[in-house]
């Protein structure tokens, strides 16, 4: 990849890239969940899926069983690879509405994957916070229990299985955090802010453009809440600012640096 092919025109402006350092992170962490994927799928196919099940079979018994089951979900991590207008017209009502019951929810959108309405709709959206970033597979962690794969086909339809076997978990957790440290606001504009940042850092500054607190931040990173403080502390001296107000306005105007 040149850099020329680097994604430009992340939501309002141009200039925005995601670092090819972190998009290799992303497909290594990626290629290893693929792995884990095509595991459980099989003994799903076989019904031996000890730590998980295929909880839906065909397209439209999958979006019924997400629009019912997800009213008793408390925290969804989410990534998807491919979105159109149509899709998000159709799916950011529910995200909304995720929101008002107090779900906490972070959803990444795979740059090339989206439309360039779509990022545009996504930058303009009202409510939560969205990120574009590198997602070549998509996934939902629910709750820190389990996550939602792409399952075995079943007499010709798709399927969705539930897993939460220690393997399958390990390598969503790899491949989320990976994908969370290739990605900025849907919304960023095009001027590049000063200073290099850590891959936690860049962790952290897609959580806090999520409007996530420093408590919600530490659990989706696995860290302390002093590990979270300390690396906005950094943040805030590297764009010149002493408040998280501050940073917030700055961070609307913040691109992804290579480390």
């Amino acid at each position: 990849m040149t850099p020329e092919d680097l994604p430009v025109g992340v939501g309002q402006g141009p200039g925005s890239r995601i670092p090819s350092s972190a998009r290799q992170a992303v497909l290594d962490a990626a290629a290893v969940l693929q792995v884990r994927r095509t595991e459980a799928a099989a003994e799903a196919a076989r019904g031996r899926l000890a730590e998980g099940e295929i909880v839906a079979i065909g397209m439209k018994a999958i979006s019924e069983w997400m629009a019912s089951t997800a009213e008793t979900w408390g925290e969804i991590l989410s990534v998807r690879p491919t979105a159109t207008v149509a899709q998000l017209r159709a799916g950011l009502p529910a995200n909304r509405a995720g929101f008002e019951r107090g779900v906490s929810m972070v959803s990444v959108f795979d740059f090339y994957g989206t439309s360039a309405e779509g990022r545009i709709l996504l930058a303009n959206e009202p409510v939560g916070g969205y990120l574009l970033g590198c997602g070549p597979v998509q996934m939902k962690i629910i709750d820190r229990r389990s996550v939602l794969l792409e399952g075995p086909e079943v007499d010709g339809f798709p399927s969705l299985m539930s897993v939460g076997s220690a393997a399958c978990m390990e390598a969503a957790w790899r491949y989320w955090e990976a994908v969370l440290a290739s990605c900025v606001p849907a919304d960023a504009p095009s001027e590049r802010t000063a200073g290099e940042f850590t891959r936690r850092q860049r962790q952290v500054i897609a959580l806090m453009a999520s409007d996530l607190g420093d408590d919600a931040i530490a659990a989706s990173l696995g860290v302390s809440v002093r590990t979270v403080r300390a690396d906005i502390a950094g943040v805030l001296a590297a764009v010149g600012v002493r408040t998280r107000f501050a940073a917030a306005v700055r961070l609307h105007r913040l691109i992804s640096e290579p480390d």
